[in-house]
């Protein structure tokens, strides 16, 4: 996966100008370069102050060489007032700065007896300062600087007190020496700033790459583990987490945490296992794809986990879509003739004279079309859960309506139902879908409940482990004997029903009109159950969670 592209400034300096725009680090540097002289101009001032008549700078003219002391620590002040005021003209301040060194360097030089001196090497490090921030043919001017400077100062001396050709030697060696520092200081400069880029330009890209990684790893659907030669986890995404039930799994060994995964690991390596092995662990059956990881330390490995129980769930939801689409088109296709067969028993029922037999016979008629047509009618269902349209919905009102439209279509006593859920939690579903989801939940829940005040609770909770602000969990729950043990695997089939007179479709549509809004709904063993739930409904009360897109206000 390549990395995002991200625009950068270059950090070589545009060549366009005295107002050219340099990078931030050209300016810190010219800070510290100033920083340097200003240094140097206090060190020589007071060793001029200390030793005085002894003369150790300044031996031809000590008052020219403590005047320019002074004028060039008085200057270092300037530039940096200079340097924090004005930002702008980045060349003219390099300019400035390194033509008044070697003015002053050549005044001190020439204060302290020319060449012989030694004092001429104080002019090698603003050049090497100069050409670390410049072009190349700016560095050579400052060096052609500094060369003719020297000439001009040691032929005074020639004229004015006859000292002999001699010092020319020296001045040529120390002109070279200041082309030869202006060349490979700017030459180094410029490779320690590309550089400088190019890793900066790759860091820029590994962190892209890192960010990428870490938020594919964290949506990943399938767990995933790095473990080291030791057995020992490195990195788990989420999803590993949730599998293996633990908070933080880096660090730990892989046979403390997973025994049989681990036993997997071993066998996948000695290649006496199977490719793809399934494991139990906590309850789950997991699907387990081991990799081995090129490119890092010797011995990791790549562990990806699938929830095989959640696959054939995923398998079997797809072969029911099918299955309902082909229903629901034969629903449709039976209405007509459904329809014609009711209106006949109807209008048998109303002949006269009517023997017992007769009579019977059309009950039994019209109470099977009946039962035909709700099937119908809850197959079509299955065409509605394409046209979804979620909105903003307010929990507490919606439930209080819907209470209010069960008890008085259903004849529950409202005082049957319990609610409990924050003033200000919303979700983001069908309106229509999710009357038709509840509708059903709580009809099976008031069917298999003990029919008292508060046998039936609605609860709305953030769910556990993910944004506290993404996804809230509603809970109807009972306070009946539960499902049984065999039939909950079941419940969510089409056709499948415990009651000679139900149709076995209401979980079922009620599922699917919950996927087509981005929901899940499930039910929950006592294993399972949230300790608030469990509390009301016990070992053996039923519990249905619907868990969508929501979030709670906050005030």
């Amino acid at each position: 996966m390549s990395a995002i592209p991200i625009l950068t400034r270059p950090l070589m300096m545009r060549e366009d100008g005295p107002s050219a725009v340099a990078p931030e680090a050209f300016w810190k540097s010219l800070f510290y370069f100033n920083l340097s002289r200003m240094i140097l101009a206090a060190v020589l001032l007071g060793a001029v102050l200390t030793y005085g008549d002894g003369r150790v700078f300044g031996a031809a003219n000590p008052k020219l060489f403590y005047n320019t002391c002074v004028a060039y620590f008085l200057l270092s002040l300037a530039f940096a007032w200079a340097l924090n005021r004005v930002r702008t003209m980045f060349s003219v301040h390099l300019a400035v700065q390194a033509v008044t060194d070697v003015v002053v360097i050549i005044f001190m030089l020439h204060a302290s007896g020319g060449i012989r001196s030694g004092l001429g090497i104080l002019l090698l490090m603003p050049l090497a300062a100069a050409a670390s921030v410049s072009r190349g043919r700016t560095s050579l001017f400052f060096a052609a600087l500094a060369t003719f400077a020297l000439l001009v100062e040691n032929t005074i001396w020639v004229l004015q007190y006859d000292i002999g050709h001699a010092d020319y030697l020296p001045v040529g060696l120390m002109a070279g020496g200041c082309f030869a520092v202006a060349l490979v200081t700017n030459r180094l400069a410029k490779r320690l700033i590309a550089n400088e880029e190019l890793v900066r330009l790759r860091s820029t890209d590994l962190r892209n790459q890192l960010e990428i990684n870490r938020l594919v790893l964290r949506d990943m659907p399938s767990g995933v583990l790095v473990i080291d030669g030791g057995g020992t986890v490195r990195l788990a995404n989420p999803e590993a987490q949730r599998l293996l039930g633990g908070d933080w799994l880096g660090g730990q060994e892989l046979v403390r945490l997973a025994p049989a995964l681990d036993n997997a690991r071993l066998r996948w390596k000695q290649a006496s296992g199977p490719t793809y092995p399934q494991i139990m662990i906590g309850g789950r059956e997991l699907q387990v794809r081991m990799l081995e990881a090129t490119g890092g330390a010797e011995g990791e490995m790549l562990i990806f986990l699938e929830d095989a129980s959640k696959m054939k769930q995923q398998a079997q939801q797809v072969k029911l879509a099918a299955l309902g689409r082909l229903t629901a088109n034969i629903a449709h296709e039976i209405r007509n003739p459904l329809s014609a067969i009711s209106h006949a028993a109807e209008l048998l029922g109303e002949e006269a004279p009517r023997d017992s037999t007769q009579m019977r016979l059309t009950r039994m008629i019209g109470e099977n079309a009946a039962r035909l047509d709700r099937i119908v009618q809850e197959v079509l269902q299955l065409n509605r859960r394409d046209r979804a349209t979620p909105e903003p919905v307010a929990l507490l009102p919606f439930l209080q309506n819907l209470v209010d439209q069960v008890a008085h279509g259903e004849k529950i006593p409202a005082e049957a139902f319990v609610l409990h859920l924050p003033e200000d939690a919303m979700v983001h579903f069908d309106r229509q879908h999710l009357n038709r989801v509840l509708w059903n939940l709580v009809i099976n829940a008031w069917r298999h409940s003990q029919k008292q005040h508060g046998s039936l609770k609605l609860v709305v909770l953030a769910q556990p482990g993910g944004p506290a602000d993404a996804r809230l969990e509603l809970h109807v729950a009972d306070d009946g004997p539960g499902v049984a043990a065999d039939h909950a695997g079941q419940l969510f089939e089409p056709f499948f029903t415990t009651e000679s007179r139900g149709t076995g479709l209401g979980l079922y549509i009620a599922r699917e009109l919950a996927s087509a809004n981005r929901a899940t709904l499930d039910y929950l063993p006592a294993a399972l159950r949230r300790s608030e739930i469990l509390e009301w409904t016990g070992p053996s009360g039923a519990d249905f969670c619907l868990s969508m897109e929501g979030h709670v206000k906050k005030s």
